[in-house]
């Protein structure tokens, strides 16, 4: 075989391994599949949630809450950054550090006890 024949046999190639994955005609007369299709894609899009949402929402409830308010917490210490002098700064971290145990302990209380 020439090399001018072997890009011919790979397009014939192609087009038999494309053929042979049509699935033809439908079997449903008068179904339309692209109006199924876009419905598909729209439930798809409604359903799909941010990954970090999905990760939070694995937490238990106490987790959650020490989460939240850690985050609550980050706030008061980037204030206290800001605001406060030299060996004060360290002060900044008490926030945060409160905020997450009562965040935890709201959480905890809150949490749904297992049926026993």
């Amino acid at each position: 075989m020439g090399t001018r024949e072997e890009p011919e046999r790979a397009q014939r190639i192609r087009d038999a391994q494309i053929r042979a994955r049509d699935p033809g005609a439908s079997k449903i007369k008068g179904y339309d599949w692209d109006k199924h299709a876009k419905r598909a894609q729209q439930i798809k899009k409604n359903n799909q949630k941010p990954l970090l949402v999905e990760l939070v929402n694995l937490l238990p409830t106490r987790w959650k809450g020490a989460l939240v308010r850690v985050a609550l917490g980050l706030i008061a210490l980037i204030a206290a950054q800001i605001f406060l002098q030299g060996d004060w700064k360290i002060l900044g971290l008490l926030p945060l550090i409160i905020f997450g145990v009562v965040g935890f302990v709201v959480g905890k209380s809150t949490q749904d006890e297992p049926q026993r």
